[in-house]
């Protein structure tokens, strides 16, 4: 920069007069703004204030983020507005249940159902039977697009679940059949019971919150101290007696499974057969696999039959009925259901019936069931104390009694 008055060139363009003459120098050019600069852009702070170590420090590390394109950390002065970051998941509740669809222990409680079905479709693990496999298939799809739809975040699917299936009565059937169901899976020790018995502790405790025992949930409609009263209580008796003879013996079979046939010799045993073909009793080894093996006979409970879980969840059924409150409508045919019940389990136990112990304390508790049936089809199974009470027979010297004197003595 050159002196207006003697032309001597500056060393220092920051010098304000001239070091020759002592004439004033022109003015300096402002520099033009940075455009990576964030101070251009940020407003300038009083020369009059003092400036902080802490302010210089934040205005140098902005500076040199900017520069390389980096986020500022969360809570820095620096820090975007709230709207610029994404949208936080607002859960508060359990965190073993976050991750799970809907939030809900009832959805985790299906998965554990649903991987037992699938469990159970290996030949050595227990089944629940072709019945009860259905059943809880359209209770899991029911329970889960509900709990969904309940939470809000239902997707495309659940529109397509009839309505039929979202009525607060159809968990509480769910949940009823998979205590059931339980009682079908501890006949032996297995490994799929305490997987079956978690997700149905899972789904019974919440749905006994939402839709049992809330004030308006289907337990208002059911009095099981009903069950205690004659002759109510006859039918409890018989379904329990029924229950505990599945797990009796109901024949022989061989040890491969198949059917022991009639007249045939068993090994350590005769029946009636010619002498001929009669098998002389023998000391086998107990290292013979040739002997052991498939030539066994042994002993098979009730649940072993085909279609076992039907007369449970028929029998079932009736107490379900026998339970529900006088007050409460129902259709008329619902009067049948306790014959229909037993008429369905007694032609199950006598497809498969042999002289054993099983089939006969079966049969001894159906005939209780079944006579609290036939009371129940003719409107006779109220308990005494549920019975309205009887008006007084007609006495016809009280109105005599209690006529008043006419004074008229004849």
């Amino acid at each position: 920069m050159q002196c207006p008055e003697c032309g001597e060139s500056a060393a220092d363009v920051r010098l304000m007069y001239c070091e020759n003459c002592g004439a004033k120098m022109p003015a300096r050019p402002a520099p033009p703004p940075r455009a990576s600069s964030a101070r251009s852009n940020r407003p300038s702070r009083p020369m009059t204030e003092p400036a902080y170590a802490a302010e210089i420090l934040d205005e140098e590390e902005e500076d040199r983020r900017q520069a390389s394109g980096a986020q500022p950390p969360r809570g820095s002065k620096a820090q975007p507005p709230p709207e610029a970051f994404e949208d936080e998941d607002p859960y508060t509740g359990p965190r073993w249940l976050k991750d799970v669809p809907g939030h809900s222990q009832s959805v985790l409680g299906v998965g554990l159902v649903a991987f037992s079905l699938v469990l159970s479709i290996l030949p050595f693990f227990p089944s629940v039977g072709v019945l009860g496999t259905l059943l809880s298939l359209v209770g899991c799809v029911s329970l889960v697009a509900r709990e969904l739809r309940r939470d809000g975040n239902a997707p495309g699917w659940v529109d397509s679940v009839p309505l039929v299936l979202m009525r607060p009565e159809i968990p509480a059937a769910f949940t009823l059949l998979l205590l059931a169901l339980s009682v079908r899976l501890l006949a032996g020790f297995n490994l799929l019971f305490p997987i079956w018995a978690a997700g149905t502790a899972l789904i019974a405790v919440e749905q006994y919150k939402l839709v049992i025992a809330e004030p308006d949930g289907v337990a208002r409609d059911f009095d099981l101290r009903s069950l205690l009263g004659f002759p109510r209580v006859v039918a409890l008796a018989g379904v329990a007696v029924c229950v505990v003879a599945l797990f009796l013996s109901w024949g022989k079979v061989m040890a491969d499974g198949s059917a022991l046939p009639d007249n045939a010799p068993v090994p350590g045993g005769v029946r009636s057969v010619p002498a001929e073909l009669r098998v002389i009793p023998t000391t086998r080894p107990s290292d013979d696999s040739l002997y052991s093996a498939g030539g066994g006979v042994a002993s098979r409970s009730g649940w072993d039959l085909p279609l076992s879980e039907l007369p449970l969840l028929a029998l079932l059924s009736v107490l379900v009925l026998a339970a529900l409150r006088t007050d409460v409508e129902r259709p008329a045919f619902l009067r049948w259901v306790p014959v229909g019940a037993v008429s369905v389990s007694l032609l199950w136990a006598l497809a498969g019936v042999k002289l054993a112990v099983g089939p006969i304390a079966f049969l001894l508790g159906l005939g209780a069931v079944g006579f609290h049936a036939v009371r129940h089809a003719m409107g006779r199974d109220e308990p005494a104390e549920y019975l309205p009470p009887e008006d007084d027979p007609y006495d016809p010297d009280q109105d005599l009694e209690t006529e008043p004197d006419s004074g008229y003595r004849g």
